[in-house]
């Protein structure tokens, strides 16, 4: 079981857009659009520099010099106009000047974004005011399918979405992005609660699924903003029918947030009636498989306080308690092992999570479960016990001690009479072969063939 938000088998994409202003003339405000800067670019005019150098005067003479030879909208090396460039160092004074000399509002760049697109983006309400009303086109998508109402979403402030909103007609709200994220899928994913609010007040649909699958919820959910446990609320306190809604992959709210740690958000989510703690995903894992297998022991006691069921087995047949276990988290063993009804079930091979423990050498979990009294001569399906799994698969010599100072049997053999010793033989832990020796173990023992653990070394 691996972790990737999008841990095991997560992290949930940053809902972030692959157009960055983060290009050499993305940071104007820093200083004068000096010489050394100028030689960098390619496509620059002195249109160019004298707008994003908010020089009013040159910006007037270089138009003035230049009526007629189209420079006036002409692009650099990335399409950005002196517009654009006016926009990006805020400088509303020139971007007055440009669109008085007739600049225009909607040219594009080659991210396919418009100025509008760039004073959303940078969250400037003077220059969105300007922009629209000299008629740019609030509707234009970038080369993401992006609209400027879905990029102002990252800004707390709300008055660029306000402006924005008086723009659109009933029905446009949810317009979607190339990843059929709408407005409210991004306002929740940055955690932004006016912009949420706003959003639903308009009737933005919280049940719109995007390319994964997920809805608003979902994004809410995986913020890791301070508000986004407000936002959360919101959503469900309009729709609460989206809780246990799924993504492609089989994923609720409650899968993703647990994968984060969010505990305000996880309280959040199974304080609703109909929260169903236990969802299986696309690999027949729930919530409670997610948090152990991260090691989230504050997480995993409210799930089991809100009766997540701790004996549901994934695809490999293996219960929460087998990655937490298998992952050496003590304290989240711990948790399990103190509730009265937890029990270690066995995995598809007969394997408990102590037996997976034995053969990860996850050693602070083993002796865990020693104090809690664990059956130390248990097998598995191959008549295996927890020491022949320590000795074939971890190559722990400790793991191996631990087992031995507790009473395992040292001669124990599974179904074909092999030993621990002939495991250690078998994949070559040199260590655990001398630890075993050293305690005892019978070097002359013959398995169902006749062989002793020296034709097997």
């Amino acid at each position: 079981m691996s972790s990737t938000r999008d841990s095991p088998g997560v992290s949930s994409p940053a809902m972030e857009s692959t157009v960055s202003d983060d290009t050499p003339v993305a940071s104007p405000r820093e200083g004068p659009f000096d010489q050394s800067q100028s030689q960098k670019l390619e496509g620059v005019t002195q249109i160019h520099a004298a707008a994003v150098n908010g020089d009013k005067a040159w910006l007037a003479r270089v138009i003035t010099a230049n009526i007629g030879t189209g420079l006036l909208d002409a692009g650099d090396q990335f399409d950005r106009t002196p517009l654009m460039f006016c926009v990006l160092a805020d400088r509303l004074e020139c971007a007055e000047l440009l669109l008085k000399a007739g600049a225009q509002t909607n040219m594009k760049d080659k991210g396919g974004r418009t100025a509008l697109h760039w004073a959303a983006h940078k969250g400037n309400v003077r220059l969105i005011k300007l922009l629209l009303s000299k008629g740019a086109d609030c509707h234009m998508k970038d080369n993401e399918g992006q609209t400027a109402v879905h990029l102002c979403t990252r800004h707390k402030s709300p008055k660029c979405m306000t402006l924005l909103l008086r723009q659109l007609s009933p029905g446009e709200i949810d317009d979607q992005d190339r990843n059929k994220r709408t407005a409210l899928h991004w306002a929740a994913s940055y955690g932004n609660l006016e912009h949420v609010k706003m959003l639903i007040k308009q009737d933005s649909n919280i049940g719109i699924p995007d390319i994964e699958g997920k809805t608003p919820l979902h994004w809410a959910a995986s913020s890791r903003d301070a508000e986004a446990v407000n936002c959360v609320r919101l959503i469900l306190d309009t729709t609460p029918s989206v809780i246990n809604w799924q993504d492609y992959e089989g994923r609720t709210a409650l899968h993703l947030v647990v994968a984060d740690g969010n505990e305000a958000v996880v309280k959040a989510l199974v304080a609703v009636d109909n929260c169903n703690v236990s969802a299986l995903d696309n690999m027949f894992r729930t919530p409670l498989h997610w948090a152990a297998v991260l090691g989230h022991s504050k997480i995993v006691s409210l799930l089991l306080d809100n009766k997540a069921e701790f004996s549901s087995s994934d695809q490999n047949g293996a219960t929460p308690l087998h990655y937490a276990a298998q992952n050496n988290f003590d304290e989240t063993v711990e948790v399990f092992l103190s509730r009265a009804n937890v029990t270690d079930e066995a995995d598809v091979e007969g394997r408990t999570a102590f037996m997976w423990a034995a053969g990860k050498g996850a050693d602070q979990v083993l002796e865990t479960f020693l104090k809690h009294n664990v059956d130390i001569q248990q097998v598995d399906k191959n008549g295996g016990t927890a020491l022949h799994a320590a000795a074939l698969l971890s190559g722990h010599a400790f793991s191996v001690k631990i087992l031995l100072n507790h009473g395992a049997q040292i001669d124990a053999t599974d179904f074909i009479k092999h030993t621990p010793l002939f495991r250690a033989c078998k994949t070559g832990h040199t260590d655990v072969v001398q630890t075993l020796i050293d305690d005892g173990a019978r070097v002359g023992m013959l398995d169902e063939d006749g062989r002793s653990p020296l034709h097997w070394g």
